[in-house]
């Protein structure tokens, strides 16, 4: 069963999978707007303890669901590799990939906590397929970084599929690193389930060393 999920998956974020057309690059640029400033005010509330840790994670880890279609990702960092793997390491990939990914998200956004997102426009790339552009500004100097997202549409839903920070597609490189692990073990998503768990560790403590 999670084999085939990720098989689709992948297919519909590398463009194979029909898209509908009912949502339009408005949809999507106030979808991005909504979503991703919620997620930067709540890493805020964090940062400046009005809620304690354990609060502003469990309501970022809803966010993120809101936002990003994780399943999916996990599907396309995988590769070709989620064709060839058992169901019971596919299963344990999709977990400690989730994990991983969430930490990912919540450690470049929260770079952006108590800044202000705003949607520039968006490029359509084809049907129920958009990189939404946006800026956010903020902090002692007000800087203004670019940060886009890749938003997909499937079955009316919107998702982020991909955000690019600071000039780096996050999905894109996941999959780069993942890919070469599992290739560099012969074929072993195992081998990228250890080197995801030891990174988990290490975003772990250094959470813990900057609270």
């Amino acid at each position: 069963m999670f084999r085939a999920l990720l098989i689709a998956a992948g297919l519909a974020l590398a463009g194979f999978a029909a898209a509908s057309a009912d949502r339009t690059a408005e949809d999507a640029e106030q979808f991005v707007q909504a979503n991703a400033q919620e997620i930067i005010s709540i890493l805020q509330e964090m940062r400046s303890g009005e809620r304690s840790v354990a609060e502003v994670k469990q309501d970022f880890r809803a966010r993120i669901d809101d936002l990003a279609d994780v399943d999916r990702i996990t599907g396309f960092v995988l590769g070709r590799y989620r064709r060839t793997a058992d169901e019971e390491t596919l299963e344990e990939f999709g977990r400690v990939f989730r994990e991983f990914a969430i930490n990912v998200y919540e450690r470049e956004l929260r770079n952006y906590a108590g800044h202000t997102l705003d949607v520039t426009g968006s490029i359509t790339r084809g049907p129920g397929d958009w990189i939404v552009k946006s800026t956010v500004t903020g902090g002692p100097e007000e800087k203004t970084y670019k940060v886009n997202w890749r938003v997909l549409e499937t079955d009316g839903d919107l998702k982020v599929l991909d955000a690019q920070v600071m000039g780096v597609w996050l999905a894109q490189s996941q999959r780069d690193q993942i890919t070469s692990i599992i290739g560099n073990a012969g074929g072993d998503v195992n081998a990228a389930i250890a080197v995801l768990r030891e990174r988990i560790r290490e975003q772990e403590a250094a959470v813990q060393a900057s609270q």
